[in-house]
């Protein structure tokens, strides 16, 4: 039985074919083709970052066919994927936007293979289990749709920013990965998602035969309770205060649990150590601009960062401008408070005047504190986010001595059993809340809610093909192939680094985009060059990738 979640109507481009047998095949359906817009858009560009691209709409196609060739290699199935993408506007104000959305655009149960019966798995998942396309549908033949933002940088939608179309994960500052987020939204069509309500926690009723669970429900856990999602004794209202509870909801699949030590850094606690009433632990945003916090770069007294006075002639705390009580911040760590600019600027400012490090107190209330977003190569000092209710209490009390401290078994972002948490604020946001992983992770996370120029995804997928097999998925253990040679380096190793993958996406893209064998050679060796320049690979896997070079010339 299906349910179709999402509606569309795509026209249908070419694909890559795979070299491996076992790759999934994902097919792109440009829903902008023929409009002049998004992916078909004619504006001249210049080749960036090892796109050769020579239009913005060719840019957006390159990377988009790359970002399906990397899931096609890590992801199994006999049946093509189809992956339906169009640009248009999507949420958007001055200083915040949605840079992506995509879902799966069916559901089916109880189908043949199915490894559980009676719950809903996504249209891709369900297809390359089944072996047959359980939703030939050719009016909206799409398994997963996606949109992104096409109005990105104007005025009224994060001012500033622009999509940055490389390959290389060089994003410049002010730029926005496309291809991590094609990666990030693609991965939510695959299953990174659940089916139910995020606001009452009930399951959802797809046919009128009663409320279901799902692949990927089936895996969440209250920790609180001890009980899974799936449980008997698991109620809608449990469900809705567990995904509203910071640090409650975790994934219970024991192939992530098992995985987490490698990819996850060991917890860090930032700690108030005076003055003694208010000496605790407290919940903490990262950035994704600076080094990351460490005991060694934040420890130290907490003062107020005062800059310029406003209209009114009174001095302000939010660091917008230049610092004023600049000798009484040097050598410390700045609190400032959250709005009227980005938090780079902020930073700039608080290390223009010798900060350490800055504290930014949020101005709405909600817990967890979110990261601070936002990239500045020249920001050479840490920054943090507390909530509102935690400033106000640091601003009572100042100064106020903190640390950080590292616990040498617990991971961050995982709960004390080693379960990796899922995002959970407690304001419901409905395009983030359960389908992420939570913003806790450190290092940042390819499936957390937002944008971070941290995450490499050409290379890395951290934890996702772990969530993937935990739900049923078959994934490609095997060395990454071009044609039937063998170039030794793994498609996918445990930890989703996916070096072989890139290998793979990039000998798809130097064959079309090369004009005679010799390009298509020069492109294979700059790319073994990068991945051994990167220590990605061994030399012994350089030079069998070129063998294999050599060899896919042959007739």
């Amino acid at each position: 039985m299906r349910k179709q979640l999402l509606a569309s109507a795509l026209a249908l481009a070419g694909a890559f074919a795979f070299a491996h047998a076992d790759a999934a095949q994902l097919v792109l359906l440009n829903g902008d083709a023929g409009t002049g817009l998004g992916l078909d858009d004619p504006t001249p560009a210049t080749p960036v970052g090892l796109n050769p691209g020579t239009t913005v709409g060719q840019q957006r196609q390159i990377v988009y066919r790359f970002a399906m060739d990397l899931w096609g290699s890590v992801l199994k199935s006999d049946v093509p994927i189809k992956v339906g993408a169009s640009f248009q506007r999507l949420n958007c104000t001055a200083t915040g936007a949605t840079l992506g959305s995509a879902g799966a655009n069916w559901v089916d149960r109880d189908y043949p293979n199915a490894p559980i019966k009676g719950i809903w798995y996504n249209a891709a998942l369900a297809d390359s289990l089944a072996g047959v396309d359980l939703d030939p549908v050719p009016d909206d033949p799409a398994d997963i749709v996606s949109r992104f933002n096409g109005d990105l940088g104007k005025p009224d939608c994060l001012v500033g920013t622009t999509w940055y179309y490389g390959l290389d994960g060089k994003t410049p500052p002010g730029g926005i990965n496309f291809l991590n987020v094609v990666m990030h939204e693609i991965g939510h069509g695959l299953g990174f998602q659940g089916f139910l309500d995020k606001s009452t926690g009930q399951f959802l009723d797809f046919d009128g035969e009663g409320p279901r669970s799902d692949a990927y429900t089936q895996n969440a856990y209250d920790n609180a309770l001890g009980i899974g999602f799936n449980s008997p004794t698991s109620t809608p209202a449990q469900r809705a205060e567990t995904m509203r509870t910071a640090g409650r909801l975790v994934w219970s699949g024991t192939r992530v649990k098992n995985e987490a030590a490698l990819v996850l850094d060991n917890r860090q606690y930032f700690t108030v150590t005076a003055p003694a009433g208010i000496a605790g632990r407290y919940l903490y945003g990262t950035a994704s601009f600076g080094p990351p916090v460490s005991p060694a770069n934040f420890t130290g007294q907490v003062v107020q960062g005062l800059d310029e006075s406003n209209a009114s002639g009174l001095s302000t705390t939010d660091a917008c401008t230049p610092l004023t009580n600049a000798a009484a911040v040097a050598g410390k760590l700045v609190l400032v408070d959250r709005g009227t600019c980005g938090f780079v600027i902020k930073a700039a400012n608080v290390q223009a005047a010798g900060g350490i490090g800055m504290v930014v107190a949020d101005n709405v209330a909600g817990s967890p504190p979110p990261d601070l977003g936002g990239s500045d190569p020249n920001i050479t000092i840490p920054a943090i986010r507390i909530t509102l209710a935690d400033g106000n209490t640091f601003k009572a009390n100042l100064p106020v001595n903190v640390t950080f401290q590292v616990d040498p078994v617990l991971l961050q972002g995982a709960d004390d059993t080693g379960r990796v948490r899922l995002y959970a604020p407690s304001v419901v946001a409905p395009g983030s809340t359960f389908s992420h992983y939570d913003t806790a992770l450190a290092p940042n996370a390819l499936m957390e809610p937002f944008d971070t120029p941290t995450v490499q995804a050409q290379y890395n997928v951290d934890l996702t093909p772990a969530l993937y097999r935990d739900m049923g998925w078959k994934v490609n253990n095997g060395d990454a192939r071009i044609g039937k040679c063998n170039t030794t380096v793994d498609v996918l190793e445990p930890g989703g680094f996916i070096v072989g993958a890139n290998v793979q996406a990039w000998n798809n893209l130097c064959k079309s985009s090369a004009k005679n064998p010799g390009r298509y050679v020069q492109c294979m060796v700059d790319l073994q060059h990068r991945l051994r320049d990167a220590k990605l690979i061994h030399p012994l896997q350089g030079a069998a990738i070129l063998v294999c070079t050599a060899t896919n010339l042959k007739p």
